[in-house]
């Protein structure tokens, strides 16, 4: 399956219609030049208080961390991801154990003035 860059205002939309009764946060965050949403559903499943992170890049540069642009994780201690500072720790956290965040995105910009 090939890399996917995924559109805010669709995520957005899917959000809206998936609900179903669970209570589901979109978040959405830009570092330098990556960019990148997350859904968050704390207690995904109820009985055994598990939440659940959707990673969707909306830019290139996370093939390291997912090859298609989306990725799922589980999370069992829900209790300690309440806050919106919270949720980024944990996400970025995660980012940087495959992404280096800080040295990639320190790196300039080398931008393609002519096309061939």
């Amino acid at each position: 399956m090939d890399y996917r860059i995924y559109d805010k205002k669709q995520l957005l939309n899917e959000s809206i219609n998936r609900r179903g009764g669970h209570l589901i946060f979109t978040l959405f965050f830009k570092i330098n030049h990556f960019s990148f949403a997350v859904q968050y559903e704390p207690n995904y499943f109820i009985s055994t208080g598990l939440s659940h992170f959707n990673f969707y890049a909306l830019s290139k540069g996370f093939e390291e961390f997912t090859g298609t642009g989306y990725r799922s994780i589980f999370v069992d201690n829900c209790k300690k991801i309440s806050s919106y500072q919270e949720v980024k720790d944990f996400l970025f956290g995660k980012l940087n154990e495959k992404i280096d965040l800080e040295k990639v995105s320190s790196k300039p910009i080398q931008l393609n003035l002519f096309e061939m």
